[in-house]
């Protein structure tokens, strides 16, 4: 989603739109007492009786991936580096009740250059039950993809991540969500998936997603959660995809089964997550059933994870009640924080009368936290494949070496 001149002036003017009150809000000066600056997690102002707020936040990360086998074209070792993410998050609310949110994507991301939208869009947050939010956000699916960038544990997400369009955000859409006191929360939305087919006509298609959850120990240190979530992707045509394509190195370790030629694509996802003190486990099973178009053969899609996680130095992940998904680890003293991470993939795309693809990865990690805002991480993967129609040559494995240095406020 690339942005025109015409397109970043209206943005602009957005943006000026939604500071506005800020700025009639009261007397916007350090030395008034009508306002709070707090810099505790990025930069906000707000007026005292946070009517009127404006926050201010970002990230940055850079990969260095070594790759060898059936990730590259010739089997012999890969290596080079990304900046996978420059981000710079807008948010802040107005008359209490309404938020915002605008985040651009600057410079590289998921290899798309240029200037992007990430998530834009308004919220009303007025009623007990819920909020409604209206623009560009995620869609309510799956753990780990609800899980920020910035808190999960290792660098790249789980393998079913790569089997479905709901990790990208929608062109458009509408999101209710709603969380009880008794640890039930669920969600919502119809979107216009990122990149969806449209039918003859012209008429863009609509997808139809929604997530349960209920955490019945919500407590700091202590978490027990459960959810489940399905989407329609409401395709209006035909379309051709891929069952999975696999990125194991964000500079170019990919894999991708073979295509198949769908009209009906519908996709469930279960999920947990427990943890305990420094000790934290987590894993989620994704079905994805493809119905055949043109009397062509059905697929499915099936994919599960487990990962472990263990602070060294004492900490616990944290656990975000209201939305359903966990938090990174923050250091507890001044010598930083260590968590070391195990994680087994497994993904399989079975087409009707032809051999089942399969790929499954063993990852072994370590996470180091200097402070709330910087974050080191490095993952060995070993990578194993059997019929995956894009292998090349007779590699089917291969061993991959990932860093990643972050940083946030």
């Amino acid at each position: 989603m690339k942005t025109s001149g015409v397109f970043k002036t209206g943005v602009a003017l957005v943006l000026g739109a939604a500071l506005l009150p800020i700025a009639e809000a009261g007397q916007v000066t350090s030395k008034g007492a009508d306002i709070v600056i707090d810099t505790t997690g990025g930069l906000k102002i707000a007026t005292v009786d946070d009517k009127f707020s404006f926050k201010l936040a970002g990230r940055g990360q850079w990969d260095l991936d070594s790759y060898d086998g059936v990730l590259t074209s010739d089997g012999d070792r890969v290596n080079g580096g990304d900046l996978r993410r420059a981000r710079l998050e807008l948010s802040g609310t107005f008359y209490t009740d309404w938020s915002y949110m605008f985040t651009i994507n600057i410079g590289q991301d998921n290899k798309d250059a240029g200037t992007n939208f990430s998530s834009v869009g308004v919220a009303y947050n007025g009623w007990d039950w819920g909020t409604v939010f209206i623009g560009r956000t995620k869609e309510p699916f799956g753990l780990e993809e609800l899980t920020s960038s910035k808190s999960i544990t290792s660098i790249e997400r789980a393998y079913w991540v790569e089997a479905t369009d709901v990790d990208s955000q929608p062109n458009y859409g509408v999101r209710l969500d709603g969380f009880t006191r008794f640890g039930l929360g669920w969600s919502a939305a119809v979107n216009n998936p990122n990149g969806g087919p449209t039918d003859a006509d012209g008429q863009e298609n609509l997808a139809f997603t929604g997530r349960l959850f209920y955490a019945p120990i919500k407590e700091a240190g202590n978490t027990l959660h459960f959810g489940a979530a399905f989407s329609d992707r409401g395709l209006g045509d035909d379309v051709t995809v891929n069952g999975f394509k696999l990125d194991i190195a964000e500079h170019g370790g990919k894999l991708d089964s073979r295509t198949i030629l769908v009209n009906d694509d519908k996709q469930w996802d279960l999920e947990a997550l427990y943890t305990r003190g420094p000790f934290s486990f987590q894993s989620e099973y994704f079905h994805r059933d493809l119905g055949g178009a043109q009397g062509g053969p059905d697929g499915e899609v099936d994919a599960y994870y487990l990962q472990f996680t263990y602070a060294l130095t004492g900490e616990t992940r944290g656990y975000k009640a209201k939305q359903g998904y966990p938090d990174s680890i923050k250091p507890s003293s001044s010598s930083g924080a260590w968590e070391l991470v195990f994680k087994y993939d497994y993904i399989e795309f079975d087409q009707d009368n032809v051999d089942a693809e399969e790929a499954t990865g063993l990852l072994l990690g370590a996470n180091y936290y200097p402070n709330k805002n910087l974050k080191f991480m490095a993952n060995v993967i070993s990578f194993d494949s059997n019929d995956v129609a894009n292998a090349i040559g007779g590699d089917e494995d291969a061993t991959v070496v990932s860093l990643r240095m972050q940083f946030a406020f």
